[in-house]
C-alpha cells in the first residue's frame, strides 16, 4: 500500500513553515503544525477540536505563549527552516494512523490522533491538560466520520509504512530549500 500526504496536509505543512518563521524557529515542529491547522481551517482536525470544546483561537494563543520568540526568522533565511526530527516522527505516527484505517493519504485528523497519542511539546501538553486523550478523540472522530471506520484487513505491515513514507520524508527534507513546494 502506498501512502502519501494529502493535499490538505501538504497545505498545512506549508503554513507550518510560515508559523515556524513567525515564532522565530528554524525548526518546524509539531507545535508549528498545530498553529497551521486553524490557518487552513477547513479540515477535520479543527472540526474535531471544536467538537471536543477546544477553540482553535484559544489553542493558538496558548501555544504562541509557550513558543513565541520576539525575533522572527528573516525571509532570506526561509530555505534554512526545516522540519525537526520530532516533527518527522509525528508525521510517521500519523502515517501509521492512516494505514491502521486502510487509508492511502495522511490527513490532518491522523496527525491530531498521533499528536494526542504520543506527541510532545506545547500543543500535545495543552491538549492533554484540557482532557483530550487518544481514546476519546478517536471515538469522537469515528462518531462524526472525521476518520473512516477501521477495515478488518487494514492493519499495516512495517514494510508498507517505512518504504514509501521514508521516501516522502527524504523528499521533504530535500525540498526544504524550495520556496514554492516545501513538502510535496
Amino acid at each position: 500500500m502506498e501512502i502519501k500526504f494529502s493535499p490538505e496536509l501538504l497545505c498545512i505543512l506549508n503554513y507550518a513553515r510560515d508559523e515556524a518563521m513567525r515564532t522565530g524557529s528554524y525548526g518546524i515542529g509539531a507545535d508549528h503544525i498545530m498553529l497551521a491547522l486553524p490557518r487552513h481551517a477547513d479540515n477535520n482536525a479543527c472540526r474535531a477540536l471544536a467538537a471536543c470544546g477546544i477553540a482553535s483561537d484559544g489553542l493558538k494563543e496558548a501555544i504562541d505563549r509557550k513558543i513565541f520568540s520576539e525575533r522572527a526568522v528573516p525571509w532570506q533565511d526561509r530555505a534554512m527552516v526545516r522540519p525537526t526530527r520530532a516533527a518527522a516522527a509525528q508525521l510517521s505516527a500519523a502515517a501509521y494512523e492512516a494505514l491502521k484505517y486502510g487509508q492511502h493519504e495522511i490527513l490532518s485528523s491522523h496527525f491530531l490522533l498521533a499528536l494526542v497519542r504520543s506527541g510532545s511539546g506545547a500543543a500535545a501538553d495543552l491538549l492533554r491538560s484540557r482532557g483530550l486523550e487518544y481514546g476519546r478523540l478517536r471515538d469522537l472522530m469515528h462518531e462524526h466520520r472525521f476518520i473512516l471506520p477501521r477495515r478488518q484487513d487494514a492493519l499495516p505491515r512495517v514494510e508498507d509504512l517505512l518504504g514509501p513514507l521514508g521516501e516522502q520524508l527524504t523528499r521533504l527534507y530535500g525540498q526544504a530549500g524550495d520556496d514554492t513546494r516545501l513538502l510535496s
